[in-house]
């Protein structure tokens, strides 16, 4: 059989050796060369995982320690991880506790006596792989995040079902006057004057049957004080948080 030829940096945190032993030997079965490191408390593990100079792939980690045990062991080590996953390693077979581990941020729950190597080492493959989708996801929602909330042109997203604001940044809330809980409390049409709405309506719709899902036109729209002005809108379709949206950059041409 192929083995792996990646050399995995696993960090396993065991106080028993011959367990620790059992895991390695399960690891060689499927790694060629993984590169393990032993701690047999929390107060190592800590050591292990405060030297910058080295990143764990993965840790796996037993909930019974001389130092430290359960949920507080796993807060604790969370805290430290630096983004590396997390497999609970254990012979504790409580279901609720596995639950409760998991959505305290444990990437998964292993019964030591019902493991096997290839289970360990699909586990480990599994969770290293969705820590990077999932890392990725929250990269490119910061950039979006940093993109939209800082632009000095008034943007905002709303949905195409409801017309209701989803999310508006700072430069739409200094320059039309409404607050972010007036915007996320509004539709697109309460920023129009009445007279237009069936012109909105219209491109509405032109802006659904556009192949490449985006828009260009000018609007005029009201202030909370009630100035008049005149908008160019930019648009283009994005799914936001499972809803299906628009987000539209708007530059006052008055």
């Amino acid at each position: 059989m192929k083995k792996d030829p990646y050399p995995y940096k696993i960090l396993v945190v065991e106080d028993n050796l011959g367990d620790f032993i059992l895991v390695e030997d399960y690891l060689i079965e499927e790694i060629a060369q993984p590169e393990l490191t032993h701690a047999k408390d929390f107060k190592q593990a800590k050591a292990c995982l405060s030297d910058t100079a080295t990143h764990y792939d993965v840790i796996l980690l037993d909930l019974s320690l001389p130092d430290k045990s359960g949920e507080e062991l796993i807060s604790e080590t969370l805290a430290i991880a630096n983004n590396t996953p997390i497999l609970v390693l254990t012979g504790f077979s409580d279901l609720n506790f596995a639950i409760k581990s998991l959505s305290l941020g444990i990437s998964d729950y292993l019964i030591k006596e019902n493991i096997s190597p290839t289970a360990l080492y699909k586990s480990i493959i599994y969770n290293i792989e969705r820590f990077k989708f999932v890392n990725a996801i929250q990269e490119s929602e910061k950039k979006y995040s940093e993109l939209f909330h800082l632009s000095p042109i008034p943007m905002w997203v709303y949905d195409l079902e409801t017309l209701a604001f989803l999310d508006v940044n700072t430069a739409a809330i200094d320059h039309y006057g409404y607050s972010a809980e007036d915007f996320l409390s509004m539709t697109i049409a309460e920023i129009r004057p009445k007279e237009d709405l069936p012109r909105l309506q219209a491109a509405l719709k032109e802006s659904k049957n556009t192949k490449n899902y985006k828009f260009k036109d000018h609007f005029r729209h009201l202030k909370k004080n009630g100035d008049l002005i005149l908008v160019e809108i930019r648009s283009n379709y994005i799914d936001f948080k499972g809803a299906k949206a628009e987000l539209i950059l708007a530059t006052d041409i008055t």
